[in-house]
């Protein structure tokens, strides 16, 4: 019985720890330079709701990488926009490095998800 119960316990610890270690930090919009580490999930959201009405209904989110690697391979990272609490994502879209990704988004608030194989710095913002 205590055997079962150890290995219940182990289970429940390591299946608890997963689940921790995927939780997500969230960068501001806008963020100039963020690290984006290989083979990680970067993640940008808006902090501030952009009331109907009193903005511009069609704006543009902007995306942007740069690497200080030498590799001979294109330095690339997919980008996912998402809509929050509406389950609307765009993407996803693959870009270069120096290379800007300008998607046009609605007023509502959202955010970006970058992954990458190579270490990177990106940039995301509104206009």
């Amino acid at each position: 019985m205590k055997k079962i119960i150890l290995i219940v316990a182990f289970i429940l610890f390591t299946g608890l720890n997963g689940l921790l270690a995927q939780r997500l930090y969230f960068n501001p919009i806008p963020s100039f330079n963020c690290p984006v580490t290989a083979e990680s999930t970067a993640a940008f959201k808006e902090l501030k709701t952009h009331p109907q009405g009193t903005n511009r209904e069609k704006r543009d989110m902007d995306v942007i990488i740069s690497s200080s690697s030498t590799s001979i391979f294109s330095i690339f990272a997919n980008v996912w926009i998402v809509k929050e609490n509406e389950n609307i994502v765009l993407g996803p879209y693959q870009i270069f490095e120096n290379e800007t990704l300008t998607v046009p988004i609605d007023n509502g608030r959202w955010g970006v998800v970058i992954r990458s194989d190579w270490n990177v710095t990106a940039s995301v913002w509104t206009d």
